[in-house]
C-alpha cells in the first residue's frame, strides 16, 4: 500500500509499505494493506513503517493519521527518523520548553484570566522534545 508521510514543512516519506503502525487515540494501531477505513488522531511517539529496505522508526509529536484499504497518509505535526535526531539538542530544547511553561504558568497566575496563550505551545514544544529524547534513547541503548 501507498504510505505518505507529511509534515508542515516537508513531505517525510512517500512510497508502498508492507505496513505502517503508530500509537493513535484510541491505541496502538498497525495497518496493512486491505485495512478497513480509520480516521485517527496521532499520539507523540513512535510511527513505523516496513518495506522492501526494512523497518523504518520516526518520531512524532502528533497530527492525523488516515487509513484506507490502499493507502495510509499521515500529517504529522513533525516527524523525524530516529538515527537523524541530535540528543544533545532535543535536551536542549527540552530545557528551553520547560522554563517557557514555567514563566508562562507564572504569567497566567498573574493575569485577570488566569490563562496565558504561551502554556499550549510550551507544552507542545515540551511533549515534541521529550518524545525525541525517549525514541533517541531508547535507540542508542539497543
Amino acid at each position: 500500500m501507498r504510505l505518505r508521510i507529511v509534515t508542515p514543512d516537508k513531505v517525510v516519506f512517500d512510497g508502498q509499505v508492507d505496513a505502517v503502525g503508530a500509537m493513535g487515540s484510541e491505541g496502538a494501531f498497525t495497518a496493512l494493506p486491505g485495512h478497513v477505513p480509520f480516521l485517527t488522531d496521532l499520539n507523540p511517539g513512535l510511527l513505523w513503517f516496513r518495506n522492501s529496505d526494512g523497518v523504518k522508526d520516526l518520531a512524532v509529536s502528533g497530527g492525523f493519521a488516515e487509513v484506507l484499504p490502499n493507502k495510509t497518509s499521515i500529517l504529522a505535526d513533525s516527524a523525524e527518523y530516529l538515527e537523524e535526531i541530535d540528543l544533545v539538542r532535543a535536551e536542549k530544547a527540552l530545557k528551553r520548553a520547560e522554563e517557557r511553561l514555567r514563566m508562562a504558568k507564572a504569567e497566567a497566575r498573574l493575569a485577570e484570566n488566569g490563562q496565558a496563550p504561551d502554556i499550549s505551545r510550551a507544552t507542545l514544544s515540551m511533549t515534541r522534545a521529550s518524545t525525541r529524547i525517549k525514541l533517541a534513547t531508547r535507540r542508542i541503548r539497543h
